[in-house]
C-alpha cells in the first residue's frame, strides 16, 4: 500500500505533512518506506529521522518510467507502507507542455493514490474550485484526498471540508494548525540540513502529535490501500545488467570505494549507494572534515556534494586529509566527485571575501556567488576514455551557487544541455574527475559500468 502526498503549490505543507505522517505511521508500529518525487537531497535526511529506514528518490525526467516501477516495488516490497513527498506544485515538472517530471507524472506512473495538501487559511469555497481544477486537469485523476494546512480552528476545517464534499467527490482527511515551533530553517540550496538542526527530533515528534490531533489517521490507513499495476517481465532487463555489473565487479577482485559523508559532503541517492552495495562494491564512509587520512584499503574516491562553503575553515585546517587525498591521486588512484566534491578539488574556495585553501589536486578555483549559475534538468555525455568503448550518455541535474575556474592542464571529459544550451562541465587529470553534475545511476545503468571501469582503471 502507498501514498502521495502532493502540494496544490511549494510551500503548501508537504514536508511537514510527510514527515508527520511518516513518524505517526511508525509509531504505530508500521514499518514505512520513504520515497521523494524528483532530484532533491534533502528531504529524504528528514524522511530517514522520521522513519528510522532509507528513503529513495524517484526523479521522472532522469529515471525511465519502467525503472521508476521497477525502484519502488523492490524497495517497497519489505514494507507496510509507502509514503512518497511529491515536489514543487502537483503538476510542475521539466516543462509547461506537460507533466513529465511532476508529482502527477509519477503518481500516473506508479499507480498511487494522493493525498493533496494545500493551505487554507485564508478560503473557503474558493477550496472546492482549486480541487475541482486539480483533479479535471488530468484525467484520471490519481487524487483521492486533501488535507488542509495553516486552519487554526475545527469551524473553519468543517467550511472548507463542506465545500470540497459538496461539490466534488474528494473526500477530506483533516488540517494542520499552524505552529511555528515546527519551521524547517532554509539556505540557498532549499532546507538547512536534518542533522545540522539540533532541535530536529523534537521538531518530527511535534509534526507527529499535530498530525494525529487533526487528521484522521486511521482513514488513511484503511483507504489508501491501492497496490502498485507493474509490468514484471519488464524488470529482467534491470535484474540482468545487475549481475552484469556484479561480474565485472567479481572478475576485478572486488572495488572498495572511500565515500566522502559528513555535514560538508552527504548529498548522495539512497539508491545509488545501495545499487553499488548489490554488485559487490565495499563502501567505507568518511570525513574530509574531521579524519586525518583515507580509509586504508581504498581503491577509489567518490566525492559527493554538499556545503563545503560552510565548513572552509575547518577544510583548510584539516591539512592531513588533503595531503591523504591528493597522495592518492597523484600515486593514480580514482576519485569521482560531484558539485561540492569538485569544488574540494580546486586550489582555492572563494566565499564572503576569504579564499580557503582545498586539495589541489584538479587546480583552479571555485568561487561562490549569491545567485544561482546552473540550475534544473540537463543531458550529459560523457566522453569515451582508455577502458571504454563509446560515449555514455545520462540525464541529471545541476543546482549551485557556484563556479570554477580551471587551469589549461585539465580535460574537459562532459558535455551537457539544458534549458540555457549546451555548456562544459566536468574535468579531468590523470584519474580524478569532477563535475557539478548529480546523476541517478538508474537515468542509465551502461553510466554504472562506465564508472566502474573508471575506478577500476586507478586500482592500486
Amino acid at each position: 500500500m502507498g501514498i502521495m502526498i502532493a502540494g496544490v503549490s511549494s510551500g503548501a505543507g508537504k514536508t511537514t505533512l510527510t514527515i508527520g505522517l511518516m513518524r505517526a505511521l511508525t509509531q504505530r508500529g508500521m514499518k514505512v518506506a520513504g520515497f521523494k518525487s524528483g532530484p532533491d537531497y534533502i528531504d529524504p535526511m528528514f524522511h530517514r529521522l522520521a522513519t528510522r529506514e532509507s528513503s529513495y528518490n524517484l526523479p521522472t525526467w532522469m529515471v525511465p518510467d519502467d525503472a521508476l516501477r521497477y525502484l519502488y516495488q523492490k524497495r517497497s516490497e519489505q514494507y507496510d507502507i509507502s509514503v512518497i513527498e511529491g515536489v514543487m506544485g502537483y503538476y510542475d515538472g521539466h516543462s509547461t507542455d506537460n507533466i513529465i517530471g511532476s508529482s502527477a507524472h509519477l503518481a500516473k506512473v506508479l499507480d498511487v493514490p494522493v493525498m493533496v495538501v494545500m493551505d487554507g487559511s485564508s478560503m473557503a469555497l474558493t477550496a472546492a474550485a482549486i480541487v475541482k481544477g486539480l483533479i479535471s486537469f488530468e484525467t484520471p485523476t490519481q487524487i483521492k484526498g486533501v488535507i488542509f494546512n495553516r486552519i487554526k480552528s475545527a469551524h473553519h476545517y468543517n467550511l472548507l471540508k463542506s465545500a470540497v464534499e459538496t461539490h466534488t467527490n474528494i473526500k477530506c482527511y483533516g488540517y494542520i494548525k499552524p505552529d511555528q515551533s515546527i519551521e524547517l530553517e532554509s539556505r540557498h540550496l532549499g532546507l538547512v540540513q536534518a542533522c545540522e538542526d539540533s532541535t530536529i527530533e523534537t521538531k518530527i515528534e511535534k509534526m507527529s502529535n499535530l498530525i494525529e490531533a487533526t487528521v484522521d489517521v486511521d482513514s488513511i490507513i484503511s483507504d489508501f490501500t491501492n497496490k502498485t499495476h507493474v509490468v514484471e517481465t519488464k524488470f529482467q532487463f534491470y535484474e540482468d545488467k545487475i549481475k552484469e555489473l556484479s561480474n565485472l565487479i567479481k572478475k576485478n577482485n572486488g572495488l572498495t570505494l572511500g565515500v566522502a559523508k559528513d555535514l560538508a559532503f552527504s548529498f548522495y541517492y539512497d539508491e545509488n549507494l545501495k545499487l553499488l552495495e548489490e554488485i559487490g562494491v565495499k563502501i567505507v564512509c568518511y570525513s574530509p572534515v574531521k579524519d586525518a587520512k583515507l580509509p586504508d584499503g581504498i581503491d577509489g574516491v567518490l566525492l559527493g556534494g554538499g556545503y563545503p562553503e560552510l565548513f572552509a575553515k575547518e577544510i583548510e585546517a584539516n591539512i592531513q586529509m588533503k595531503e591523504s587525498l591528493y597522495k592518492f591521486a597523484l600515486n593514480g588512484g580514482s576519485v569521482y566527485a560531484e558539485c561540492g566534491g569538485l569544488m574540494y578539488l580546486t586550489d582555492h574556495l572563494e566565499y564572503n571575501d576569504c579564499s580557503y585553501k582545498m586539495t589541489g589536486i584538479l587546480g583552479g578555483r571555485a568561487i561562490m556567488t549569491k545567485s544561482l549559475q546552473n540550475f534544473g534538468h540537463v543531458e550529459a555525455i560523457f566522453k569515451d576514455f582508455h577502458t571504454f568503448a563509446d560515449d555514455v550518455n545520462i540525464r541529471g541535474h545541476e543546482f549551485h551557487h557556484s563556479y570554477v575556474e580551471m587551469k589549461d592542464d585539465v580535460k574537459t571529459m562532459i558535455t551537457l544541455k539544458g534549458k540555457k544550451g549546451i555548456h562544459l562541465c566536468g574535468y579531468m587529470k590523470n584519474n580524478t574527475m569532477g563535475t557539478y553534475l548529480h546523476t541517478h545511476f538508474y537515468s542509465n545503468l551502461n553510466f554504472v559500468d562506465y564508472l566502474m571501469q573508471f575506478f577500476l582503471k586507478g586500482k592500486i
